[in-house]
């Protein structure tokens, strides 16, 4: 797999540009916007924009982008948007409606017209759209470009048309139910009033109720059709919208008391109102409230205020009342989410009071339960707790608890802990009925592709099924075509925007394509993109030995692997931090600010790159970020002398690894990541080590036995 760090060019982008040096040497240079059209091509091809932000495009003519490929303006309005010059990004659209071939002139019709319905350009909105629509389309372009004429056509208030093409949308929005319905109003129709509480019943607090507000206030004659509790209800929706609680609030609660308990059955009214009780302080009164409005209200409107209720006392810790309200939430529930919502939070309530009886309630709940899975984070941080706490018995409780109706990853997880415990003595003699063995055993079938199946494997000296590649059929020598359309995204460096409508067309994609769309991805450089591509293909089949190397790259191998000599620390170690902390993208920058391939946060790379003689580092930069990181991680190693709690004090600091550390005590590492209290920590520890396991054996021609033991110390 080539290194990112060289040109970033895509085989046709590549193929295109020595065309265009082939054309360059026959005829001579040919310009775009004053510019070599071979080194435009370069800069686009590799995501540099900059280049276009200096162009004086009032003295140049839009038509020349033309000249770089057939579909090229439709491209480069991505391209002016991301640069913020929307002016330019319009001109763009406007040129390829004008004179690009399909899809290209489709595809930017469809946009232009949402363009000039965001601008308040309906009639040139309507223009387009009608035009689209004069010809037979694809069904998802049929149906945007009738999404914009309706949006148009109600602006202009041309409102039968409207309404006739509403009803021709497979899907509409809710905001196609606010055109229908001022549609309707405007034209007398007796179906506006309808429509109207629609919107308001059905659909949560939105700027939707907030704008029919604002038109029912300018053109008052309209609101007759209307009783003053179904205007409590719009004026209230209106003021939550806002954040108006003291007006909101009492408002609504008028209008839930007044209207039919038929009306409301099906409503959102009670969850548009239980979010103004949190937000303005006022639970007491709010529980108050919906326990009484519970003994009117029907259907989901009763449910609804129940759990809504029971949620309020649970937040108020008031776990008795929480108990009983939602054990009546429970018993008025007809919608099986619902009820699997309000089964989570019973459950939650008894781990929290660390109920004697909570393993047998557990998996009562869980054999009622339509989806057992949504139960794990809870079941995961209770493993975590008692793990850390050495309570063996309650472990062994609830795996007795979860191994007939639990979630299988919950069961993996515990039949590996509960193995390993009893592998390492941890379980006193006698509490441990079964052979550790057995439960690794389970662990193992239970969790094939996964951390804990691979882990079990390899502790009992079994090849992982993750290391046994499938026997599919070796890459075909000619890549199948893949849409033009999507693939002229690339020498653009609309890499985000290809992959967008890769996933949108993955069904219809062959193995093959998916393979080929993730091949192409990584020759850009977008790891990410490719990665999950191929796991799409995994899904379907297993992977090829040389598809298991497309989801685990080489990406900066040059730097990676000088970086690993020359600080000791595993390639393949390395290579799965940088997989699972970035996905190989230099630019990447977390929610809570950590930068590059090493997510590095700012003020830990400073002080680092101190250390490393680097001034002002650039933390984009590859081999500065790498660098920095693996120097860093380096430290922590040393520190902690173990693998895994390095890479915990990576992911959430030294300083909590030493309170877990004490809180824990002595356990073996891989024992020891269980009882991290954070989700996302141990989950980081876990995909590391199946990367780096995968590198091992990919590419250093290790036996994953090795590598997975040694990753914890255990050999």
């Amino acid at each position: 797999m080539r290194d990112r760090g060289s040109i970033f060019l895509s085989v046709r982008a590549f193929v295109a540009l020595l065309a265009v040096l082939c054309t360059t040497v026959a005829c001579g240079p040919r310009r775009v916007w004053g510019y070599p059209s071979d080194v435009l091509s370069l800069r686009l091809s590799t995501a540099r924009y900059a280049i276009l932000a200096s162009v004086d495009f009032s003295t140049q003519d839009p038509s020349q982008a033309l000249s770089l490929s057939p579909g090229a303006p439709y491209y480069l309005s991505y391209v002016f948007d991301s640069l913020n010059m929307p002016d330019q990004a319009l001109r763009m659209l406007e040129l390829a409606w004008a004179r690009c071939p399909d899809p290209w002139k489709r595809e930017a019709g469809v946009l232009l017209g949402q363009r000039y319905n965001a601008g308040k350009s309906w009639l040139q909105a309507i223009q387009v759209a009608r035009h689209i629509l004069s010809t037979q389309q694809p069904p998802d372009v049929e149906q945007r470009a009738r999404r914009v004429l309706v949006e148009a056509l109600y602006w202009t208030q041309q409102d039968q048309e409207a309404l006739q093409q509403a009803d021709l949308l497979t899907n509409p929005d809710a905001e196609v139910l606010l055109f229908r319905g001022v549609s309707s109003l405007r034209l007398g129709l007796p179906s506006a009033h309808d429509l109207i509480m629609q919107l308001f019943l059905r659909e949560r607090v939105s700027a939707l109720h907030a704008r029919f507000f604002t038109f029912l206030t300018g053109a008052p004659r309209y609101a007759e059709g209307f009783t003053d509790l179904e205007k409590d209800l719009i004026a209230a929706k209106n003021d939550m919208f806002l954040g108006d609680w003291q007006a909101g609030v009492p408002l609504m609660e008028s209008a839930l008391s007044g209207l039919e308990p038929a009306t409301t059955a099906a409503s959102s009214l009670v969850a548009d109102l239980a979010v103004a009780y949190q937000s303005s302080g006022r639970q007491s009164e709010g529980v108050r409230f919906l326990l009484g409005a519970s003994a009117r209200l029907t259907g989901r409107a009763r449910a609804d205020a129940l759990e809504q209720a029971g949620r309020i006392y649970r937040r108020l810790r008031a776990y008795p009342d929480a108990f009983a309200t939602l054990r009546s939430a429970l018993a008025a529930s007809a919608d099986a989410d619902q009820r699997d919502r309000e089964r989570w939070y019973i459950v939650d309530m008894m781990i929290k009071e660390r109920s004697l009886d909570a393993p047998a309630q557990i998996d009562r709940e869980m054999s009622s339960s339509s989806d057992p899975g949504v139960f794990s984070d809870l079941l995961d941080d209770w493993i975590s707790d008692l793990v850390g706490g050495r309570k063996w018995k309650p472990l062994l409780g609830l795996w007795g608890a979860v191994r007939a109706h639990g979630p299988q990853d919950v069961q993996a997880r515990l039949a590996y802990i509960l193995g390993r415990a009893g592998q390492e003595g941890l379980i006193p003699s006698g509490v441990l009925s079964a052979d550790p063995r057995d439960f690794l055993r389970k662990a193992a079938s239970l969790d094939a592709d996964g951390y804990y199946g691979l882990m079990a494997s390899c502790v009992l000296g079994e090849v992982p099924q993750q290391v046994k590649p499938g026997a599919a059929e070796a890459a075909p020598q000619s890549a199948p075509a893949l849409d033009p359309f999507i693939t002229g995204f690339l020498p653009f460096g609309l890499f985000s925007q290809a992959y967008q409508k890769l996933v949108e067309t993955r069904k219809s994609l062959s193995d093959a394509g998916l393979r080929e769309a993730a091949r192409l991805m990584a020759e850009v450089g977008d790891y990410a993109s490719s990665m999950h591509l191929i796991g799409m293909l995994a899904a379907r089949r297993s992977l090829t030995l040389e598809e298991l190397e497309m989801e685990y790259p080489r990406a900066f191998n040059t730097v990676i692997d000088d970086l690993s000599v020359t600080s000791g620390v595993k390639d393949s170690v390395l290579y799965g931090l940088v997989r699972e902390e970035s996905y190989f993208d230099p630019d990447i920058v977390s929610t809570v600010g950590a930068v590059g391939l090493s997510q590095l946060m700012p003020a830990t790379a400073e002080a680092v790159a101190r250390r490393l003689h680097i001034v002002e580092p650039d933390l984009r930069d590859p081999s500065v970020n790498l660098a920095i990181g693996v120097r860093h991680f380096q430290e922590l190693l040393k520190s902690l002398n173990s693998l895994p709690k390095a890479l915990l004090s990576y992911n959430a600091g030294l300083t909590r690894v030493r309170v877990w550390e004490r809180a824990a005590g002595k356990l073996p590492d891989d024992l020891f990541v269980e009882t991290v209290p954070f989700e996302e920590t141990r989950k980081y520890v876990r995909k590391i080590l199946v990367s780096a396991v995968m590198y091992a054996w990919l590419y250093g021609s290790e036996d994953p036995r090795d590598a997975a033991l040694s990753f914890f110390g255990l050999k």
